[in-house]
């Protein structure tokens, strides 16, 4: 039998999309996208969300899908990104990002991971969008930071000893590095700090690990100057100004840090939270207890979870390819935290008519299964009334509220009983009974009791 070409060639066809296109399925990942600020969209804005496999911590993500919609009108926006289904692998991890542009630059950006379809995750997310750095700079502006990176030192004045030395390192995806040193006190009395920037105007604003903010004046790209906590300009004859300079050994930073640790091909990447800067951590000094941790509470390979730690970003060599890169060096391991995430960099949640999901009761992490209801309150101000979940039932209650001093009233609650969580629920309660202060950073709650002791800690979660 004699098959012509043209059929061969059909027949062909066939066959190949018999074997490839039958797996080839499009579907959806469907979203909102808002944001806090009270702005109108301006003319000209273009939303655009892409989904990304961000499993390889040694390479740049890839696009699995995109979405972009010209004049999306004001929030919430609604979106869809179509994807192929064959693209998705179930040991991947899968998120969305997603922007809002003004004339081709960032006006506002999202900021944190948003999980999707693998590992217990859905097709639908709500995304909290940021303003982007630098969107609220006034048109016509004189003064500018310059090209980035760059560094700035100087001698400030200090109340006993001859001076606090300064040296801000600035990179431009807006993360920061700061050391203070107080001279002639010895290694002990140098304090560094990360974080990320923000310029506002003419003031450069820095969101470090310290409750207050850090500001600066931005006299020219060569100098900027010292503020007060308020924003204010200092008074003196003093030197208040740091200087460019360009012979400043780089900073390798020893401080407190908390981060998204996840461990594959043996080989940890963390996640810092503030300057949200990704390092691969070094095999020495307390990798190994990090490691043993992890292993004992992912749930699945790969998860990313929250630690907490004392470390150095110090140069260290690449595991490939020769050179040198920034890498986190354990001094010594705090704990892994399996409910937490990183939350904002910037904003503060309100202590009233916010969810707060519980995190932490002392020392021990709380995590509830998935698909199981999360402990959590609301304090309520209209009635002073709080209420929420303590692991088994619903509870109410009344608080009173002055400064940060927060006591809570006798709790109500329905009378389950639960074959698991009661004792949870009852050092949960035993908790609340104890409060006194509270403490919020950014989008965590802390709780203490009259000595200072902690008791609790939470993190707030936007209700739908």
């Amino acid at each position: 039998m004699i098959i012509h070409s043209r059929e061969l060639l059909a027949s062909t066809l066939v066959l190949v999309c018999t074997l490839a296109c039958r797996t080839s399925v499009s579907a959806q990942v469907k979203g909102t996208a808002t944001y806090r600020e009270r702005i109108a969209m301006p003319a000209g804005a273009v939303f655009e969300a892409t989904l990304e496999d961000v499993s390889r911590a040694d390479a740049a993500a890839d696009v699995i899908g995109r979405a972009r919609i010209e004049k999306p009108g004001n929030v919430p926006i609604r979106f869809e990104i179509t994807y192929d289904t064959s693209r998705i692998v179930a040991s991947h991890r899968y998120t969305v990002r997603a922007r809002i542009l003004v004339d081709g630059k960032p006006f506002f950006i999202t900021d944190q991971s948003y999980p999707v379809l693998t590992q217990g995750n859905g097709k639908e997310v709500s995304l909290l969008l940021r303003r982007a750095s630098g969107s609220g700079t006034a048109s016509g502006s004189t003064t500018a930071l310059g090209a980035l990176p760059a560094t700035f030192v100087g001698d400030l004045p200090c109340a006993d000893c001859p001076a606090i030395r300064h040296q801000l390192e600035l990179f431009p995806e807006s993360a920061f590095f700061l050391r203070m040193e107080y001279v002639g006190k010895g290694d002990s009395a140098k304090y560094d700090d990360i974080g990320m920037w923000a310029r506002n105007r003419d003031t450069l604003v820095l969101f470090g690990g310290r409750d207050a903010l850090v500001k600066f004046a931005i006299r020219d790209s060569t100098t900027v100057r010292k503020l007060s906590p308020t924003g204010a300009p200092i008074t003196s004859s003093l030197n208040y100004d740091l200087k460019r300079t360009r012979s400043a050994v780089p900073l390798e930073p020893r401080l407190h840090l908390r981060g998204m640790y996840t461990h594959m091909a043996d080989a940890g990447r963390f996640r810092e939270c503030l300057t949200r800067r990704t390092w691969p951590v070094a095999q020495e000094r307390d990798n190994a207890a990090l490691e043993a941790a992890y292993g004992k509470a992912r749930r699945v390979p790969g998860e990313t979870l929250l630690v907490s730690l004392e470390g150095q970003v110090a140069m260290r060599p690449r595991m490939e390819g020769g050179g040198r890169q920034q890498s986190l060096v354990v001094e010594r391991f705090g704990g892994v935290w399996p409910g937490e995430s990183c939350g904002s960099r910037t904003s503060t949640e309100p202590l009233e008519n916010t969810y707060w999901k519980l995190t932490r009761l002392g020392t021990a992490p709380v995590n509830v299964a998935p698909g199981t209801r999360e402990l959590h309150l609301i304090l309520q101000p209209a009635q002073r009334r709080v209420t929420g979940f303590s692991g088994c039932n619903r509870l109410t209650g009344s608080y009173e509220l002055t400064g940060d001093r927060l006591t809570f009233g006798t709790m109500a609650g329905t009378m389950m009983a639960c074959p698991s969580g009661m004792d949870t629920e009852r050092a949960f309660l035993d908790a609340l009974h104890k409060a006194s202060t509270t403490k919020i950073i950014r989008q965590h709650l802390e709780l203490f009791d009259t000595s200072g002791k902690f008791l609790a800690r939470f993190e707030a979660r936007h209700m739908k």
